[in-house]
């Protein structure tokens, strides 16, 4: 009977481990909107990715020519995730860099992370494409 009562355990821990796990979705390179010109320069971008990160309280960490690094901290430092915008004259993509407590992980090749980071990461992405449109 204890061994039962393990072996149910054991599953149903595994089932909300996994329940809170998904594959992480890879932002597509999004070529830059063409209102914006041939060839887009830092100083035209830049104010694009920060205006659209503050709209979801992401904070901007790093920024240099090419690479704008963000972070989300949920919770107080509970679950903080980092990316990424690594951009070029003609387009740019949101990349994956740390995460805290989001269950990140490697899994046959295929990462793995807390569903909310594919959720932020989405709105970002949409943010960034909508101020890029609006202008």
């Amino acid at each position: 009977m204890k061994y039962l009562i393990g072996l149910v355990m054991a599953f149903a821990l595994s089932v909300q481990v996994y329940a809170r796990q998904m594959p992480m979705e890879q932002t597509p390179r999004v070529l830059f909107a063409e209102s914006m010109g041939a060839s887009v320069e830092a100083e035209k971008v830049t104010p694009i990715f920060v205006a659209a990160a503050n709209k979801f309280g992401w904070v901007v960490i790093a920024n240099e020519v090419g690479k704008m690094t963000l972070q989300y901290n949920k919770g107080n430092g509970k679950h903080v995730v980092t990316v990424a915008v690594e951009y070029d004259t003609k387009a740019y993509q949101i990349k994956y860099v740390d995460s805290i407590n989001m269950n990140y992980e490697v899994i046959d090749g295929v990462a793995q992370i807390h569903p909310n980071y594919n959720r932020w990461v989405f709105n970002l992405n949409k943010e960034i494409n909508n101020l890029m449109h609006a202008r």
